[in-house]
This record gives structure tokens, C-alpha cells and sequence, in this order.
């Protein structure tokens, strides 16, 4: 109900319009007020026209001449029901098609504003949609970055091992050089023990030069696996960027979609308040354009 009508304000307004010769309509009514809604209006306008009988009842005693005839009372009294019921069936025969028009239109807006309501609620539902599989993808990235770095870890102790094994030939290295060469000095003296040395000191250095080989293919290996997993790992960022893009713009769009239901259901609130005339069909509810990529 507007704030400030009563139902003393619209008895006036009606009565100024009958006695300007006009009909009263929720229009006439509201234009003759400056407010008041359509639904308030047609209530107060049903209390005037239930009421009008008793008033009409009251004015018709009111007037009645005192020394009149029983008889041209009677006839008076019959002859002025009939034309109050008659102008009262009028009136209803008047206003039906527009109480009719008025709740047609009031039922096709409801309706309009449930269906954009649970548009709204579906892009929301997809948007969310979107945030979860931005976060999935997040946390696939913070796992194929822990991987990683269990890789560098591993890469690093094969490399210190490595060094390890590089200074212990070294080390055996320069044991076989004091070998041979005290073997050299004592040659004369142990030509055959020199032999020996000399045999054991290749068979030493050939496994020397055998176990660092086979470090170098290990850390070979090991340096190709890390290259793999740079690879899997920039593959994986790229797909962590391309689900984010993504995302955003499900995102984007779906508070687009929100924005444009919400603006259709405000429209269509301020059409649903907007008052009807007699006759005239309901607005059709503005189109639905699909949402800029």
C-alpha cells in the first residue's frame, strides 16, 4: 500500500471525478491523487463501490418528501433501486476488463521474474563452478612443484656423490704414481714384484676409471630425467595458466549474466509498479541478449 492514501482521499478523488461528469477508473483515480499504486487503488475502489448502495440508501431517505403518497414513495424508492442496481452493474461490467487485464499482466510478470531469478542463480552456480577448477589447478601446480623439487634434492646427492668418487681417484691416482714410481726405484733389486705392482695397479685403475664411468652415465641419466621433468613441469604451468584464463572468463561472464538478470529483474519490478490502463496489453518483458565472449 502507498504511503499517505487513505481511503478517505480516494472517496474524494472518485467524488470529484463523478462530479466532473467522468467516470471513475483506477487511471482517473490515480491521476487525480499523484500516487498510489494499482493494487491499492483497486481495493479501495471495490470498499467505494460496496458502500455506494448504503449511502445512495441514506440520501434517498434523507430527501423523501414527508407528505408524498404511500404510493408515489413506493413507485419512487422501486424506480431509483433499478437505476442504482442498474449503474452498479454497469460500473462492474466496466471495471471487469480491466481488474482481468491487470491481473493477466501481473501473473505473466511474476512469472518473468521467477525465470530470470533462476538464471541468475545458474550463472552464480557456474561461476562457482569455475572458481573450483581454477583452485584444482592451483593445487596441481603446487604438486608437480614439490615433485621438482624432490628431483633437484636427489640431483644434488648424485653430484655430491660423484665429487666423492672423482677425489678418491684422484686420491688412488696419486697412490698409483708413489706405487710406480718406488716400484721404478726398486726395479733393479724386484724386477718381478715391479710386475705385480704394476698389474695391480692397472687392474686398480681400470676399476677407478670403470666406477667413475659408470657415475658419469648415472649422472648423465639423471640430468636427462631432470631436463624431462622441466619439460612435464612447464607443460604443467602452461596448462595451470590456460585453466586460469579460463576460469576467468567463465568468471567474467557468469557476473555478467548475474548483472544482466539482476537488471532485467529490476526492470521488470518497476514495470510490475507501473499502473495499467484500461485495455491496453501488458509490456512484453525486454529480450535476452547472450553475453559478450
Amino acid at each position: 500500500m502507498a504511503r499517505g492514501i487513505t481511503q478517505e482521499q480516494v472517496n474524494g478523488a472518485i467524488e470529484q471525478l463523478l462530479l466532473s461528469g467522468e467516470r471513475p477508473t483506477i487511471e482517473r483515480v490515480r491521476a487525480a491523487l499523484g500516487t498510489g499504486s494499482p493494487n491499492t487503488l483497486t481495493r479501495m475502489l471495490d470498499v467505494w463501490w460496496q458502500g455506494l448502495g448504503g449511502r445512495l440508501a441514506a440520501q434517498r431517505k434523507s430527501a423523501a418528501v414527508p407528505k408524498a403518497p404511500a404510493a408515489v414513495v413506493e413507485a419512487a424508492s422501486a424506480l431509483w433501486e433499478a437505476a442504482l442496481a442498474a449503474g452498479q452493474a454497469h460500473a462492474e461490467a466496466a471495471v471487469a476488463p480491466e481488474r482481468a487485464a491487470l491481473a493477466e499482466a501481473l501473473t505473466a510478470m511474476e512469472s518473468t521474474i521467477a525465470h530470470e531469478r533462476a538464471a541468475a542463480a545458474a550463472s552464480d552456480h557456474a561461476r562457482q563452478a569455475a572458481v573450483a577448477a581454477a583452485e584444482g589447478a592451483q593445487a596441481a601446480l603446487a604438486i608437480s612443484d614439490e615433485r621438482v623439487s624432490d628431483l633437484l634434492r636427489q640431483v644434488a646427492k648424485l653430484e655430491a656423490r660423484v665429487e666423492d668418487l672423482v677425489n678418491r681417484g684422484d686420491a688412488l691416482d696419486a697412490r698409483l704414481h708413489q706405487t710406480l714410481s718406488d716400484a721404478e726405484s726398486a726395479r733393479s733389486a724386484a724386477a718381478a714384484e715391479r710386475a705385480d705392482l704394476q698389474a695391480h695397479a692397472r687392474l686398480v685403475e681400470d676399476r677407478a676409471h670403470a666406477e667413475i664411468d659408470r657415475l658419469r652415465q648415472e649422472l648423465k641419466a639423471a640430468k636427462s630425467q631432470l631436463a624431462s621433468q622441466g619439460r612435464e613441469h612447464a607443460a604443467a604451468l602452461r596448462t595451470v595458466e590456460q585453466a586460469r584464463q579460463a576460469a576467468d572468463v567463465a568468471r567474467h561472464r557468469a557476473e555478467r549474466e548475474v548483472a544482466a538478470a539482476q537488471a532485467r529483474v529490476l526492470v521488470l519490478e518497476r514495470e510490475l509498479a507501473r499502473p495499467k490502463s484500461s485495455g491496453r496489453k501488458p509490456a512484453a518483458p525486454p529480450r535476452r541478449r547472450p553475453p559478450k565472449e
